[in-house]
């Protein structure tokens, strides 16, 4: 019974996946752009700048990704705007994403030895020059690693918009469970192909997790 149910129902998970890839790839694009600016600018502005990020960083980061789901799920409506359900949980993964990215960036950054941004100014070299030439390609070395395996968590979170009515991979498995009442069947092809997603990113991170080490 086990493959039969899960191999008539596999177009439809399928067609759950593909949304739930969309939505991933979306997330992940914005989040780590956003993430990145903060990050950067975070290490760069004054003192009352550094304490609006680390605020902005902090809250976000102890607040758990359903909350933030839900609050902007119900937010657009509370201000008077109408958008569609994956707009609003869209936004709200991409603010969350962010914030773990800055901390990244963040730290990556100012890992990078003082002493070799006092050597660079120096010998006259500019702030951006700085940042372009020294600091970045060292802090990206550092910071890669910890992204990719935001990343792998950024794409499982995606699953928790089936909880306000998005209709993705996780939403289309409690239909089809709803129907043939084989939810062991239904969610263990879930598993595999939320596996077979991650599972080059994971190796990704691994790759980039080696070769730093032997850098270091």
């Amino acid at each position: 019974m086990m493959p039969n149910v899960l191999i008539n129902n596999l177009p439809y998970l399928l067609k759950g996946a593909l949304v739930t890839l969309e939505l991933s790839v979306v997330v992940l694009i914005a989040g780590n752009l956003l993430g990145l600016v903060i990050g950067i600018v975070a290490t760069s502005v004054g003192r009352i700048g550094q304490s609006l990020i680390t605020a902005y960083i902090f809250v976000l980061r102890g607040i758990p990704i359903l909350v933030i789901m839900l609050l902007g799920y119900y937010a657009f409506p509370a201000l008077g705007y109408r958008v569609p359900a994956y707009v609003a949980v869209g936004v709200a993964q991409i603010i969350y994403v962010s914030a773990f990215v800055a901390e990244i960036v963040r730290s990556a950054i100012l890992s990078v030895p003082s002493g070799q941004i006092a050597a660079a100014r120096s010998l006259g070299m500019r702030r951006f020059s700085i940042l372009k030439e020294i600091v970045l390609p060292q802090a990206t070395r550092i910071a890669i690693p910890p992204l990719l395996n935001n990343s792998l968590t950024a794409i499982k979170q995606t699953s928790y918009v089936s909880v306000v009515g998005v209709w993705e991979l996780t939403y289309a498995a409690r239909e089809v469970v709803e129907r043939t009442l084989a939810s062991f069947q239904i969610f263990l092809g879930v598993m595999a192909i939320y596996f077979i997603i991650c599972y080059p990113l994971s190796l990704l991170a691994r790759r980039w997790e080696r070769r730093a080490a032997v850098v270091q």
